[in-house]
């Protein structure tokens, strides 16, 4: 029997998703169904670990019953959108959230009806969406634009109402993520390396490192290996994603 919390998922630049062991590097099958690139792949966890979610550029998000590398699930943007990272979550965790061209779509993944779009506040790709972890109706989006936006997801969402506030990262931005003991700092990661630490609740800049990644790479040593993280967004020695949800 395939333990799923032991499975590794890879994206190929066939739009299919490859399933492994990541200890054994044992090959289980392959999920397929996308049309153009994957943007992102997760696993539910909770009480369905054997569900896979992935989107694509394509338009949808795909989930998957790792059990029998079926499609089970797809929710669509409409066309000509593309959707470059989704989260699930809501004060009810009833919310899909996903990351389009220059918009932030809502779905209720119950009956896959979409709910919201928001509109306004990005003016580029949304490359980034995540609901903070301790504080589930809260959203945080990231883009091409270099904006960060942290929005409340209580009741109809809109722009207008709904947009708490702004971080302005000055540069494009690929990847965002939360750590610390009450998910209160978030980390961002920009398409030119350069690594920036915030207090999100009063969008607060706490440190920014111009040079991540020589920063990073002066940490490694080929003498510890066994503790060396191989993800960009590493400073000065300490790996601030392994607490990222």
């Amino acid at each position: 029997m395939i333990m799923f919390s032991k499975l590794l998922p890879i994206s190929l630049s066939t739009n299919a998703v490859k399933l492994y062991s990541p200890v054994t590097g044992q090959y289980y099958g392959e999920c397929r169904g996308h049309s153009a690139t994957i943007n992102h792949i997760s696993f539910s966890g909770g009480s369905t670990p054997h569900a896979l979610h992935s989107c694509s550029s394509d338009g949808t998000i795909r989930t998957w019953d790792t059990r029998t590398f079926q499609q089970v699930s797809c929710i669509a943007a409409g066309p000509n959108q593309e959707i470059f990272s989704f989260s699930f979550g809501g004060s009810a965790d009833n919310l899909l959230a996903g990351g389009c061209k220059s918009q932030v779509l809502f779905w209720d993944w119950r009956n896959k009806k979409q709910v919201a779009c928001l509109e306004e506040s990005h003016v580029d790709d949304v490359t980034q969406v995540h609901f903070v972890p301790d504080n589930r109706n809260k959203l945080v989006s990231a883009s091409v634009d270099g904006l960060i936006c942290i929005f409340d997801t209580e009741g109809d969402i809109n722009d207008d109402e709904h947009l708490d506030s702004v971080i302005n990262a000055e540069t494009s931005i690929g990847k965002v993520g939360f750590f610390g003991d009450s998910y209160q700092k978030l980390w961002c990661l920009t398409h030119i390396e350069t690594l920036s630490i915030w207090d999100w609740k009063d969008a607060r800049l706490e440190v920014n490192f111009e040079n991540a990644r020589s920063l990073a790479s002066e940490s490694w040593t080929l003498d510890d290996l066994g503790s060396v993280c191989l993800c960009a967004c590493c400073a000065g020695g300490e790996c601030i994603r392994t607490a990222d949800k």
